[in-house]
Formats: C-alpha cells, structure tokens, sequence
C-alpha cells in the first residue's frame, strides 16, 4: 500500500485495486473490507448496478494464495448476483475455484453451519463461510 499511502488513502474502487495495491495478503484483507464500503455506498446511488459492474470487471491480479484467488472470484460473483448482474467471465476460471473445501472456521462443530450458511458463489468454489461474511456495518 506504498503508492497510496505516497499519494494519500484512496478506498479501493475495483478488485483490481484491492490487490494491485496491497503489499501482502493481510493488505488484501483490509482493501476488500475497503472495496465492500465502496460498494456498499454506490448501491445508494443511482445506476449502482452499471457503477459496480465497472467495478468487477478487470479481474485482479493473482495472489499466489488459492483460497484468496477464489474467495476474491466469490466476492465478485456475489456483489453481481446480489444486483442482477452477470458475473463477470473471469470469476469462472479454474484457479478461482479450489480443488478442496476451505472452512472459514476450523472447528469441526462449525463446518455444519458454514455448510448450510455460506452464499451460493462461496459454495460453488469451495469456500464455506458464514452468510453474512461480506456484511459491512
């Protein structure tokens, strides 16, 4: 986040800026926490869906983590379906989906709940997290 700490704080405004301008893979969870208020606050204005289709169509950079890969195609494929948009081409890739599930909590107890709780886009490549794991207050 040196460029925009350089230049001053700038939220996030696609995907691709939350891992273009992230120095490690815990940057890339604070950007996407930032994109999800960019989000949400397009979503109060008018033609939100054209502004966030904009915003999920460059796919961004591979990260070298497979869960954060698919997680990042899941975060996109939710935000489309959530508004009545297509997802975008790229969310469909074989490295955006995993090979094996990938539990948000570890537990044995929880995974029944991730299970039956995780939004369809998660569940479709593998991720079981809670449904309410992009909510923002």
């Amino acid at each position: 986040m040196v460029e925009a700490t350089q230049r001053g704080w700038r939220r996030p405004r696609s995907l691709f800026e939350v891992v273009r301008d992230a120095e490690t893979t815990a940057d890339i969870g604070c950007n996407l926490a930032d994109f999800l208020d960019h989000v949400n606050l397009l979503a109060k204005q008018p033609r939100a869906a054209v502004r966030v289709a904009a915003s999920l169509r460059t796919e961004p950079p591979r990260t070298g983590d497979a869960v954060q890969d698919a997680y990042l195609a899941a975060v996109a494929a939710h935000l489309a379906h959530r508004l009545g948009l297509r997802a975008p081409a790229w969310t469909d890739k074989k490295y955006r989906r995993l090979a094996h599930p990938w539990f948000a909590l570890p537990d044995a107890w929880a995974r029944a709940t991730l299970l039956r709780d995780s939004p369809p886009a998660f569940r479709e490549r593998n991720l079981f997290t809670s449904e309410d794991a992009l909510h923002r207050a």
